[in-house]
């Protein structure tokens, strides 16, 4: 038997992973494995960010998000209606992982996470409405700990490379304050980068915008990013993306380090 539950969150993007708890709740109760309830959470994630960043144009709470999930035997569907200017994301181009971000059409990035990650979209525009409808059906499952959030640290190691250890979700808000860290360390010129992801629990576009940007500041100060312990989903969203061909990554930050080839005295 469906059962179908409803949610409104204000047009505000720290009442995103809101929005992404009560899918989790909603797939879990459909009997979706772990990693498809991941995808259900970030695609929702995705779609309610483009609304409010694209759709909207800025952050409001008198603009609305309304969520719609009927879950079943071990599928779920959401439908997310809004009503900013009428959007087809069907006509963004249908393939993008090679692309740089900034390069990428509004919502673009977002838009490919949710094609690979859902099993079926469906969009249409009806009653003064932009509403997107996402199905997905249980996948492999596979055990992931979650580590609990922290402020981002970081650390000096020798060779002039510096570890910078986010921690928690790198989505449209919780990647601000890896940015700026990030950014602090490029403005002292410290220009080779070991990122720990060992604490990621969940990242989105905004934190890979964020990745993407340091990686190219690094690159232009003559040095270089590189991603180490990479939980296995967030793993997976590189993959998908294909930015697993753009950054160094390794299994440990030892590793990552000595893959940047630093010069020993060389900053």
């Amino acid at each position: 038997m469906a059962v179908e539950r409803r949610l409104t969150i204000p047009g505000l993007l720290n009442k995103i992973p809101e929005a992404g708890d009560f899918v989790v709740q909603a797939a879990e109760a459909a009997g979706l494995d772990e990693r498809a309830v991941y995808y259900c959470q970030m695609a929702v994630d995705e779609w309610c960010t483009n609304v409010i960043e694209h759709g909207y144009g800025e952050e409001n709470p008198r603009n609305h998000i309304n969520i719609y999930c009927q879950s079943g035997d071990h599928a779920i569907s959401i439908t997310i209606m809004d009503d900013s200017p009428p959007f087809d994301p069907t006509n963004l181009p249908g393939e993008q992982p090679n692309k740089l971000v900034e390069n990428l059409e509004p919502g673009g990035l977002g838009w490919f996470f949710i094609r690979k990650m859902m099993d079926e979209v469906h969009y249409e525009y009806y009653d003064g409405h932009n509403t997107l409808t996402m199905i997905k059906r249980s996948s492999v499952d596979y055990a992931q700990p979650a580590p609990a959030d922290a402020p981002v640290i970081s650390r000096a190691m020798p060779n002039g490379v510096w570890v910078i250890a986010p921690a928690g979700r790198l989505d449209a808000t919780g990647s601000r304050g890896f940015e700026s860290s990030l950014e602090s360390q490029l403005a002292a010129a410290h220009a080779n980068l070991v990122v720990d992801m060992s604490g990621v629990t969940y990242i989105s576009s905004g934190g890979l915008k964020a990745l993407v940007t340091a990686w190219r500041k690094a690159q232009k100060l003559g040095g270089n990013l590189a991603l180490a312990s990479l939980a296995p989903r967030v793993r997976k969203v590189f993959e998908i993306s294909g930015f697993d061909m753009l950054f160094v990554i390794a299994e440990s930050v030892e590793a990552a380090a000595a893959k940047l080839h630093v010069a020993p005295g060389k900053s």
